[in-house]
């Protein structure tokens, strides 16, 4: 064996042995070996094989699979010394690429199982029989994304999988390929977008497309490909996550997970869509509060109010952006306008908490109170921006994902609550008071252990405190909205940003609660916990 070198051009060169045990060496037979990297695009291959047929040498193993390198070849060569220089020279004269320029970018380019076509063809073995086959590949647009031809394991078959550019083009390639005369089997032919991961040659963006599709049923294709690109990355760190955490994660895992969050969000909308409607509290002023669920399990509030002659109503969290035409409806239908939402107060910015908050400040122009905390949170795509450590990275990917799933739509231009303190309750700032109706809410400024920006709003004369994900009421969801519930918690590995931090909140929330409960009972009024998941309920439940 000697490698050899015609400028740059490195070609390992072996001389080939009679198969004959004890037979001298075929001294003016040679093999050559070498790798290319091509364009990911029809007639790529065709091209190469033809350079190598040009030369009267013969291909004797040929090897590309998009799925693990979407441009590397590798290929084996029968030949002589005559002919060795001239695919030297052809080689040259081409200018093919030896080594990766860069990391290939997993896109998503086939988008239709029905394009996609595996076949195992009959070629005899001669020089030029692999070129003429992949030029009628060329002359129909199909792009191969896997081939695999071994003269020692099959010398006349080769397994080839193919992509078009629709699925009416499968069917012309395979007349013209029994017009020429070939003999061959379909292994594949795509008809079930189930079978996706089964295909061979596609990248996993493109297996993880297609099903995604299917689940969503969308035929929006750059809306599915914007949502596999972001849960891509997430992938990509989740699996560094765990295996600098020493734990194993399939890749399947996280995208059954990333599947059922995107079918959750996007299936229970229209027709489907039903919420849990809480009893109504009705107070003094005739202030009347509701409270409703969506089918992810998140909660909105609305206030409604008297604002001069008209009624206002005043939300509090807006649930997931994709619900917006949901909540509308479900709002007249309970004789409640829309356009009287004229003040949304968030309790943080988290998708499932501010989603439709934008809607409808520009669709009613409602304005949209935040925490200023929240303005790194959207400007960075980062729940837990500011925070340091890999659970950072981690919930960036996790805050595109989720944003993208849920048609999040942040406000363009909230209003921020002032940070300095008026006064304190426990261990947390007043940082704001905010009148509905007659009611004061006092306007408590977290510690910051779920997300950022993140506030809670307690009203002390009838005992109302609004925790978002805090406190929240498990035992109220049903087994579906639990089940739901995990797969964030599976995909943010933690929820909290910082987890003492956290504990160390509810620890005092419920000191609050506790005291003021205490001090309420003597006007026989209970605490009431209204949590961003979960029924509200009385504060003497929180021992259950």
């Amino acid at each position: 064996m000697s490698d050899r070198f015609d400028g740059n051009l490195p070609v390992k060169v072996y001389k080939r042995v009679s198969p004959e045990p004890g037979a001298p060496l075929l001294t003016d037979e040679l093999m050559a070996k070498y790798c290319v990297y091509l364009p990911d695009s029809p007639g790529s291959l065709a091209g190469f094989a033809s350079a190598i047929a040009g030369t009267g040498s013969n291909i004797s193993f040929f090897h590309y699979d998009r799925s693990i390198d979407s441009n590397r070849v590798a290929v084996e060569v029968q030949l002589d010394h005559a002919k060795l220089a001239a695919l030297l020279r052809s080689l040259s004269r081409h200018r093919y690429v030896f080594e990766r320029a860069g990391m290939a970018q997993d896109e998503v380019q086939i988008t239709a199982v029905e394009s996609v076509l595996e076949i195992k063809v009959r070629l005899v073995n001669t020089p030029g029989a692999l070129a003429a086959f992949a030029n009628l590949l060329k002359e129909h647009n199909a792009n191969v994304i896997y081939m695999l031809y071994d003269e020692d394991i099959e010398p006349e078959a080769a397994d080839i999988a193919l992509a078009t550019r629709s699925p009416e083009e499968i069917e012309e390639l395979l007349n013209a390929i029994n017009r020429k005369g070939y003999y061959y089997r379909v292994i594949y032919r795509g008809a079930d977008a189930q079978e996706a991961s089964h295909i061979i040659g596609l990248k996993m963006a493109e297996k993880f497309f297609l099903r995604l599709k299917r689940v969503l049923g969308s035929s929006d294709l750059e809306e599915i490909k914007s949502l596999v690109a972001s849960s891509k990355d997430l992938h990509s760190d989740l699996v560094h996550f765990y295996a600098e955490a020493g734990n194993d994660l399939e890749a399947g895992d996280v995208f059954e997970k990333v599947l059922a969050l995107a079918s959750r969000s996007r299936s229970r909308v229209g027709d489907r869509f039903a919420a849990v409607e809480m009893p109504p509290l009705a107070f003094e002023g005739g202030v009347t509060l509701y409270g409703f669920r969506v089918p992810t399990s998140e909660n909105f509030y609305l206030f409604r109010h008297a604002d001069g002659e008209h009624d206002e109503l005043t939300m509090i969290d807006a649930a997931h952006g994709v619900y917006f035409e949901d909540i509308k409806r479900l709002l007249r239908s309970r004789s409640l306008d829309p356009a009287a939402v004229r003040r949304i107060l968030v309790t943080h910015p988290d998708t499932d908490h501010i989603g439709t908050a934008g809607y409808f400040e520009r669709e009613f122009g409602a304005e949209v109170f935040v925490h200023p905390g929240s303005i790194d949170v959207i400007q960075h795509m980062n729940r837990a921006y500011g925070t340091s450590g890999r659970l950072a990275n981690l919930n960036k990917y996790y805050t595109r994902l989720s944003n993208a799933f849920t048609a999040c739509r942040f406000p363009e231009h909230p209003r921020y609550f002032e940070t300095d303190p008026l006064g304190r309750i426990g261990s947390f700032d007043v940082i704001a008071r905010i009148g509905i109706g007659p009611l004061t809410f006092e306007v408590l400024e977290s510690h910051g252990g779920h997300a950022p920006g993140q506030v809670f709003y307690l009203n002390r004369a009838y005992g109302l405190l609004f925790t978002s994900d805090f406190l929240i009421n498990v035992p109220s969801l049903s087994p579906d909205e639990r089940e739901h519930l995990s797969l964030y918690r599976y995909l943010l590995t933690n929820p909290n940003s910082n987890t003492q931090v956290y504990k160390e909140e509810l620890a005092a929330l419920k000191e609050i609660i506790a005291s003021l409960d205490a001090e309420l009972k003597q006007s026989g009024r209970p605490v009431l916990i209204f949590p961003g998941h979960g029924d509200y309920y009385r504060a003497e439940e929180l021992a259950k």
